[in-house]
């Protein structure tokens, strides 16, 4: 397996970064997961300036143009030999000095790592995943803008283990107020009376790709959608509940903290969401 790291393509077992390297240090940096069907990386373009704006919540000033990191990704795939794969994107701010100030941090760091993946079971997908509310609250705007996809993901590591010891596949994080925010690396939607119901962004949220996809998905074909909080009850209550993500695509939820949700199965919605978002993916 081959990594980008800078411009080159460096055997794994070759590949380093420096233990100076921000983001080893302190996480300072941003980074994107991405989607390759059939040697075709999806939704490209809508993850490039995700990852820009990305950079420029945090003031990280990169020398790399939109076209020069797609170059860089498809160099990855391709010297991979890879069709369907996942790939990680990541740029730190690069080597510095031990210490917070940024002043100096002129060479960022990029890389690039793919892996094959063509997708989970598909058994899950006929089943649904278990989910399960945790205590680890999502980390406040006013702490840190949300809209930054940074490399800062202890939070969603110790929601996720919560989720890993009551037996679930993905946490379910509150906002500071009790309402409803998203999963560790999903956004969540659910259904009640054939309408749609997602959390807005203003509870502190990542705009997933895929989450604006789906939303754009239900209205362009008349499934009913809203976008307003919601307290775990409404979890409980729903009739079916799905996660979104760029690995996940949609994925039913039928359990949350132990107990079914609706009738314990996928769904008509949830299916049919991921149908017709699977018609997007095929090349």
């Amino acid at each position: 397996m081959l990594i980008f790291i800078n411009g080159l393509l460096i055997p794994q077992d070759e590949a380093k970064v420096s233990v100076l390297d921000r983001g080893f240090l302190y996480g300072d940096g941003v980074f994107e997961t991405l989607r390759a069907y059939s040697g075709k990386i999806f939704r490209i373009d809508d993850h490039i300036k995700r990852l820009f704006c990305s950079a420029n919540a945090i003031c990280l000033k990169t020398p790399f143009t939109g076209n020069y990191i797609k170059e860089s990704l498809y160099q990855t795939l391709m010297g991979n030999n890879l069709k369907d794969a996942y790939l990680r994107l990541t740029i730190t701010r690069g080597i510095s000095d031990p210490g917070l100030d940024t002043e100096g941090c002129l060479n960022p760091t990029m890389t690039i790592i793919s892996r094959e993946f063509s997708g989970y079971p598909e058994d899950l997908y006929r089943h649904g995943i278990k989910a399960a509310v945790v205590s680890t609250r999502r980390i406040p705007a006013s702490a840190l803008n949300p809209e930054i996809k940074s490399l800062n993901f202890l939070n969603n590591i110790m929601a996720r283990m919560e989720a890993k010891h009551a037996n679930a596949s993905e946490a379910i994080m509150l906002s500071t107020e009790g309402y409803v925010a998203e999963g560790t690396v999903s956004n969540i939607f659910i259904v009640k009376d054939g309408v749609v119901k997602t959390p807005p962004l203003s509870v502190g949220i990542l705009n997933g790709v895929t989450r604006s996809l789906v939303i754009g998905l239900a209205q362009k074909n008349n499934i009913p959608l809203t976008e307003q909080q919601f307290q775990p009850e409404e979890l409980y209550a729903a009739d079916e509940c799905f996660v979104t993500s760029t690995l996940y695509e949609v994925m039913p939820v039928t359990s949350i903290n132990n107990k079914p949700v609706g009738t314990g199965h996928p769904g008509d919605i949830s299916q049919s969401m991921l149908s017709i978002f699977r018609e997007l993916t095929t090349v």
